[in-house]
C-alpha cells in the first residue's frame, strides 16, 4: 500500500505536498484513514531531495490544524443542538453524555490537547469534545498546533531515517500504531476499573 501512495505522490510533484496536507487534515474527521503513513513519506521525500523538510512539515501542520478545527467546529454545533433542545438525541449521544464528555473535558482538557495527535482513533474526538465543552477555540487549536508540530516532527524524522526502504518504513509505522493502540486501551481499562471500584465503594 504505501508503495503505490509514494508513487500516486511522486506523480504529482509539488502537488504531491496538498496530498499530504489532505491525508493530515483526514485523519481528524475520518479516524480511519492512514494519515501517519502518509505523513511518514514525507520524511522519506525530504531525504530523497523531492521536498524541503520545513515545507513538508509546514503543510502537513497546516493539514492537521484544519481538521481538528473542523471537528472543534462540530463539537461547538453539537453543544448549540442540546442548548436548544436538551431531549434531543444526535447520532447516539444523549444530552446526558455530552454533560459527561464536558466535564470531563475541563478537568483534562488541556493536557488532552497537547497530546492529541499522538493518539490514533481518538484525536478527533478530543477535538470535538473541546468544541462541545466550549474550550476557547484559540487555546484548543494552539495546543493542537504544538502537538501536531512535535507529533509531525517526529514522524518526518521517523521517516527521513528510513531513507528509500518503504517496507521498513510500512513495518515501524504498523508497530507504531500497535503500540499506541495497546497504550489507549490500557488506559481506558484503567478508567473503567478505577469507576467501578468508585461505584462499588459507594454502594458498601
Amino acid at each position: 500500500m504505501v508503495e503505490s501512495i509514494d508513487n500516486f505522490i511522486m506523480a504529482l510533484g509539488m502537488a504531491g505536498l496538498l496530498v499530504l496536507g489532505v491525508a493530515a487534515m483526514l485523519e481528524y474527521v475520518v479516524p480511519p484513514f492512514p494519515g501517519d503513513t502518509i505523513t511518514l513519506l514525507g520524511g522519506v521525500y525530504a531525504v530523497r531531495g523531492d521536498q524541503p523538510w520545513p515545507l513538508i512539515l509546514l503543510v502537513v501542520t497546516v493539514g492537521s490544524v484544519a481538521g481538528a478545527a473542523i471537528n472543534y467546529g462540530f463539537g461547538r454545533w453539537l453543544a448549540r443542538k442540546f442548548e436548544a433542545n436538551p431531549k434531543a438525541k444526535v447520532l447516539g449521544i444523549t444530552h446526558a453524555k455530552l454533560e459527561v464528555v464536558q466535564a470531563r473535558m475541563r478537568r483534562s482538557g488541556p493536557w488532552l490537547l497537547l497530546v492529541n495527535r499522538f493518539l490514533p482513533g481518538i484525536r478527533g474526538v478530543i477535538f470535538i469534545a473541546a468544541g462541545a465543552a466550549h474550550v476557547p477555540r484559540r487555546n484548543a487549536l494552539l495546543l493542537g498546533t504544538v502537538s501536531c508540530l512535535a507529533h509531525s516532527g517526529l514522524v518526518l524524522s521517523i521517516g527521513a531515517a528510513v531513507g528509500g526502504n518503504l517496507e521498513q518504513l510500512e513495518s515501524m509505522m504498523a508497530r507504531y500504531q500497535q503500540a499506541v493502540v495497546g497504550l489507549v486501551l490500557i488506559g481506558v481499562l484503567a478508567v473503567v476499573i478505577r469507576t467501578l471500584a468508585r461505584r462499588r465503594t459507594a454502594t458498601d
